[in-house]
């Protein structure tokens, strides 16, 4: 067999230009135009008068635009509900400007009117902005292990701002400090221990905390200066610290800590030891489950040892709420770990630590180019039977998943753009809506949505219509009879019977009706005419002169 011709075809396949497939309208049960349009996406519907035979059932009226036409609609009879996009808001993308904020993605607001099954497509467009402001607050382990890094820390203010100031203007830093619960078997709860969990022979060492909250988001370098250089190391037990426990008051205790509402917001993590997380408060006896809300009272965690640590879910939809970054500056030790709780929350990075930390704005200024040059597109809870998809167009596509588009090594100022497709798979009572977001960005898009599953027919007003006979109007090129008439054109009058009644007096033996050679009209049979040309016959249709 010579396979040549197919490997061509398959050639030209691959490169789109093979024929569609054709469109197929799948029916189930029709008896309007509302069913025809909710029965699939490429189902249209003829409201011509006179499509149908005599006896025919309607269901003829729905099938595909190609095959209505071919069985002689006329094609500006045909009701086929396309979807429809209106952009509310579409401010164009702009720079940072002493007077207003940047727009860095556009569209703002769009609405869709979807056909149930029908894909649509929008593009959404974004453009890094030059020398936007960022918040960074530093968050330090200050179990005993970390005490040479401290010491580097305190001097770490100037470094650090002149870091900054390489990306932007206008920063702020802040910090916090954590180690974990104050109970055992996590601290040594003698009373000794909890006032100086160090070493006897360390005279500067402060009593045992969860969390503190040290110095809010600040631009000045002697504010962070003098309130770093009066920490001290404090201690615990167990090798895992309260971290989570710290990120999570960090990243709620939004006032507190001075987030901004128009700046990159990163939280940087330095330890050198693993996490505790959701259940292991019951090795302490502390079951109730972490509520996810702020609770510092004069800077310190107060729940600290009557809530349990919150879980990694929890965490990471709470930093990617308030678009936070975290940036996870550990030791060689716990690099894995960190890699793997880096997997599961989006927007995240991590760095090694030296072991006196010495490294560290280094580190994060990688971090940070690393985070901002990554462009994520993704949406907040879809309301059900929603599914939207996204495809990236820039020179850096990635693919992590189809709930996302993602752009890597994106410059400031370069334009990229993702098409999202939006589907509604099934008719919605009421309108629904979502935010689509870049993570770690402001901007935000909002979609709403609504269905369209009924057929706008423009209908004659007369409630007796001559089609019907004066005994019906027209519904979407169907006559619906007045009381005591039934039929294609009301012209059967069923006095003290019903529909149902005379259809059954044409399926003999209650089998199918017309034994499927005819169609049942006021009651009795009008049977077709054979592939031969001569008629059926008889009550039921039953009867033919070639068998």
């Amino acid at each position: 067999m010579d396979i040549l011709p197919l490997l061509l075809l398959l050639l030209v396949c691959r490169n789109g230009l093979c024929q569609q497939q054709e469109e197929v309208c799948a029916k189930s049960v029709i008896n309007s135009c509302g069913d025809c349009i909710r029965s699939g996406p490429f189902c249209s519907w003829c409201k011509q008068l006179n499509f149908t035979k005599p006896g025919e059932q309607e269901a003829v009226r729905c099938d595909t635009k190609a095959q209505l036409e071919k069985k002689g609609c006329n094609i500006f009879e045909i009701i086929a509900p396309e979807n429809s996009k209106t952009m509310i808001k579409d401010v164009p993308l702009s720079t940072l400007s002493s007077q207003q904020e940047p727009v860095q993605m556009r569209p703002q607001q769009v609405s869709l009117k979807l056909r149930p099954g029908l894909p649509e497509t929008f593009t959404v467009s974004f453009s890094r902005a030059e020398g936007y402001p960022v918040d960074l607050y530093y968050l330090m382990d200050l179990s005993y292990s970390m005490k040479d890094d401290l010491n580097n820390v305190k001097g770490l203010g100037q470094d650090l701002f002149a870091a900054l100031k390489k990306i932007t203007k206008d920063a702020t830093i802040g910090f916090g400090a954590f180690v974990d619960k104050t109970v055992l078997p996590y601290t040594n709860t003698n009373k000794e221990k909890l006032l100086k969990p160090c070493d006897e022979n360390d005279q500067q060492c402060q009593a045992a905390f969860g969390y503190r909250h040290v110095l809010s988001l600040t631009s000045s370098q002697e504010d962070f200066k003098e309130k770093v250089s009066s920490q001290f190391i404090s201690g615990n037990l167990d090798s895992p610290e309260g971290s989570l426990d710290a990120m999570m008051q960090a990243t709620v205790c939004e006032k507190i800590i001075g987030w901004r509402n128009n700046s990159t917001r990163l939280l940087v993590l330095a330890t050198d030891a693993g996490f505790h997380m959701a259940g292991d408060g019951k090795l302490a006896g502390i079951l109730d489950p972490n509520d996810e809300q702020c609770h510092l009272e004069n800077n310190l965690y107060t729940k600290s040892n009557e809530m349990d640590y919150p879980s990694v879910a929890q965490l990471a939809m709470q930093l990617e709420k308030n678009n936070i970054q975290p940036i996870f500056a550990v030791t060689e030790n716990v690099k894995t770990v960190y890699d793997e709780l880096s997997k599961m929350i989006p927007k995240s990075a991590v760095g090694v630590l030296s072991q006196d930390s010495g490294n560290v704005v280094d580190l994060i200024e990688k971090a940070y180019n690393k985070l901002s040059s990554k462009v994520t597109l993704t949406q907040d809870v879809l309301p059900d039977n929603i599914r939207v998809a996204y495809k990236p167009n820039c020179a850096n596509p990635k693919q992590e998943g189809s709930n996302k588009g993602v752009c890597d090594n994106v410059r400031v100022g370069e334009k990229i753009s993702f098409d999202v497709t939006v589907t509604a798979d099934s008719c919605m009572d009421k309108e629904k809506s979502f935010i689509i977001s870049p993570l770690g960005v402001k901007d935000r898009l909002g979609v709403t949505i609504s269905t369209s599953c009924e057929c706008q027919c423009n209908d004659p007003t007369q409630e007796k219509h001559a089609h019907c006979n004066n005994q019906g109007r027209i519904n979407c090129g169907i006559c619906s009879c007045l009381d005591g008439f039934v039929g294609q054109l009301c012209n059967c009058s069923i006095k003290d019977k019903d529909e149902q009644s005379l259809r059954a007096s044409c399926r003999r033996h209650n089998g199918t009706e017309c034994e499927g050679r005819g169609d049942c009209v006021c009651g009795q049979c009008n049977c077709h005419t054979t592939e031969k040309g001569s008629s059926y016959y008889g009550s039921y249709c039953e009867c033919d002169d070639e068998h």
